[in-house]
């Protein structure tokens, strides 16, 4: 399963001489038989003339020997001439897509982390609550804590209201416990969005009990038992999770707008967006999905590595000769990373498409 320290592995890769064949191939078998994803594999080589026959050999000795045919979806990344060679298997859906070029092709691996990575889940009642975290469509963790007894007092009389009040107490205190242990596993699982389970009445109760930074990662509820089993919670959650991301980058998309408008430390374009990541200024990137640069409009500097968009082959920083990037966009993506960037992938209908743009960048300053 990939973890970050394997995505910036990937993003400091560099063929250079030796381009990287960058395969996702989707295998669920919910949607594909064996038969059907080998077929799709075969497409998508036949897209890709220009790989290197020894890359496309090593994914098929991997697809036909080695995948125990137990994920959703495969992404590789074969450079042999480089003696290069990562695969992850996957939980969650992955789309179908190849790419040639000196680098891996990080940007799907980032939209998949984005939405799918790192996600809580607390199922509460009155009694307790459970805890899991996922990561891609796996389940990391798994735990649960009952607190004080709370039962409903049947009996009328003078004691029932005391009884009663007994019960509510037992049952906030129960609520406070899994509030403060819901804190402790966020720090531990580094959770990026939570779901929380269970009735209305609950739900409301303790996600009011959760401090601030934490309930700033709710993006959603369900009602849920807290018997229901985990791979019944991983559905229900992730459709949750996966609307809430399209629903949170949609709204993410139009704050920018606004604040380029404002000029709030904000910029919407590729040419203010490739100044402000030359300056090392972009704090959050955000692109649109299978937005493609044309080709050879973004050229790299072949001795400060310095983006522009000249189209004289002359570098405007250095001087030094330029040359065209096929796929400018993982490009800008893979620096903003190595800045210690966020980056967001936007769906191909969000407010920047309608204002005729396609990617910006939030600020540091």
């Amino acid at each position: 399963m990939i973890q970050e320290e394997n995505l910036r592995e990937l993003v400091e890769f560099d063929g250079q001489n030796y381009p990287v064949l960058s395969l996702y191939l989707n295998v669920d078998p919910r949607q594909r038989s064996t038969e059907k994803y080998r077929l799709a594999l075969r497409r998508l080589f036949a897209t890709a003339p220009e790989a290197d026959p020894a890359d496309i050999q090593r994914i098929e000795q991997y697809i036909d020997l080695e995948y125990d045919r137990q994920a959703r979806g495969i992404v590789c990344f074969s450079c042999q001439k480089k003696d290069f060679w990562r695969v992850y298997t996957f939980e969650v859906p992955v789309d179908d897509t190849i790419m040639i070029d000196r680098r891996p092709l990080v940007r799907r691996l980032v939209d998949l982390i984005d939405t799918y990575g790192y996600l809580g889940v607390v199922a509460v009642d009155r009694l307790g609550a459970r805890f899991f975290s996922f990561h891609l469509g796996v389940l990391e963790e798994a735990t649960g804590t009952v607190g004080e007894d709370v039962k409903r007092h049947k009996q009328g009389g003078w004691s029932a209201s005391r009884y009663q009040r007994h019960e509510d107490e037992a049952a906030m205190s129960n609520l406070r416990l899994a509030a403060e242990l819901t804190e402790e596993y966020a720090r531990q699982y580094h959770w990026r969005h939570l779901v929380l389970a269970g009735t209305d009445g609950n739900v409301a109760q303790f996600k009011e009990m959760l401090p601030k930074s934490i309930q700033s990662l709710v993006v959603g509820s369900t009602p849920l038992s807290l018997t229901a089993s985990p791979q019944e919670i991983r559905e229900r959650t992730e459709a949750i999770a996966l609307n809430a991301h399209h629903d949170y980058n949609q709204r993410l998309a139009s704050r920018l707008l606004v604040a380029a408008a404002k000029n709030a430390n904000a910029v919407v374009g590729l040419e203010p967006t490739l100044d402000a990541l030359q300056s090392g200024r972009v704090y959050q990137l955000l692109f649109t999905e299978n937005y493609n640069v044309d080709e050879g409009l973004v050229q790299r500097c072949l001795d400060c590595n310095y983006l522009s968009l000249s189209d004289d082959g002359v570098c405007p920083l250095c001087g030094g000769a330029t040359e065209a990037i096929p796929d400018a966009i993982n490009t800008i993506a893979r620096r903003a990373i190595i800045q210690d960037a966020l980056v967001t992938v936007l769906p191909p209908d969000n407010p920047l498409v309608a204002e005729g743009q396609y990617l910006g960048a939030y600020l540091r300053y």
